[in-house]
């Protein structure tokens, strides 16, 4: 059973949207529109001048993604403008969303989609997402029936994802496997006439406590793909911790499938945050160029505890 098979309504959850992305050092050089219109302004304020309007979907490109540079404005270039949008309204592509957390108000512009398993495998069907107030929590996310307490993890989209099966081989491709050091370990591949070959290979080392729990250090994991038209592999160091900070429990492959149905391995890592929380991180693969195997477009932090 998956770990996010809950039907308790008081699980609380901190959601991570495109604001945990935008707090790394480094941002998508591209990023959409998910307000149904976006104003492009003069200054980084809202009461600038508007030098253009974007539809829902339109891509912008950031030209300034310094840490602070702005606040909640993004420095973006739009057509022949270029100006400041407030970045709440600007996603990677993708989010996640756990049933009932914590939710902003505008995600449900999003394409909003439940990964549902079955005996035969996963599939990804469209579902309705409603942002519902509630004193105590905040506001938080109901799905509609029929699917109300069948989707462990939900994904929004600003372009229509296709519905369907996306994980056809469940025996072949286990859910929630621990990642431990020295570990090399295939992604789940369901086309065997593939020409690339995803895997993961996890590094570290680990000693036992006193208590006789496992320390992790130096942990990292790697995305790596191997071509066999060229015999030639990439690596790319997707996920880490420093090398002075221990780690007492390794990140786990949450998830893996084919969620656009490109033919290339989709996966979420499951990464311990503290004793109470964990972050989910998806990943996108995408054919190997200049050291990327695969994209990270969205995380979300699940808390179980005070």
């Amino acid at each position: 059973m998956k770990t996010l098979q809950r039907t308790a309504l008081g699980l609380i959850a901190l959601l991570l949207t495109a604001q945990s992305l935008f707090a790394q050092h480094t941002l998508p050089e591209t990023l959409y529109v998910s307000a149904s219109a976006l104003n492009l302004r003069e200054q980084p304020h809202a009461d600038a001048a508007i030098l253009a309007v974007a539809e829902h979907g339109s891509a912008v490109r950031v030209t300034n993604a310094e840490p602070g540079h702005a606040g909640d404005w993004l420095e973006v270039s739009y057509g022949a403008y270029k100006g400041y949008m407030h970045r709440d309204y600007l996603t990677a592509g993708y989010e996640l969303l756990l049933p009932w957390g914590a939710a902003p108000a505008h995600l449900p512009n999003l394409h909003w989609y439940g990964i549902f398993s079955t005996d035969e495998g996963d599939s990804l069907w469209r579902v309705d997402v409603h942002i519902e107030r509630d004193p105590e929590l905040g506001n938080f996310v109901a799905v509609a029936e029929p699917h109300r307490y069948d989707a462990f993890m939900l994904i929004g989209a600003i372009h229509p994802l296709p519905e369907g099966r996306i994980n056809s081989n469940p025996d072949l491709c286990p859910q929630t496997e621990a990642l431990y050091p020295g570990m090399s370990r295939p992604v789940c591949w369901t086309d065997n006439t593939a020409t690339e070959q995803y895997q993961l290979k996890v590094y570290g080392t680990y000693t036992t406590s006193p208590d006789g729990y496992s320390i992790y250090q130096g942990y990292r994991v790697e995305a790596s793909c191997y071509s066999f038209p060229t015999h030639s592999s990439c690596d790319q160091l997707i996920y880490s911790v420093p090398e002075e900070q221990p780690l007492w429990e390794p990140a786990y492959l949450f998830w893996e499938g084919d969620l656009n149905q490109d033919g290339r391995p989709d996966f979420m890592l499951m990464a311990p945050q503290s004793e109470y929380s964990a972050t989910y991180h998806l990943y996108m693969g995408q054919a190997p160029e200049e050291g990327k195997v695969v994209r990270k477009v969205a995380s979300v932090e699940e808390w179980d505890g005070c």
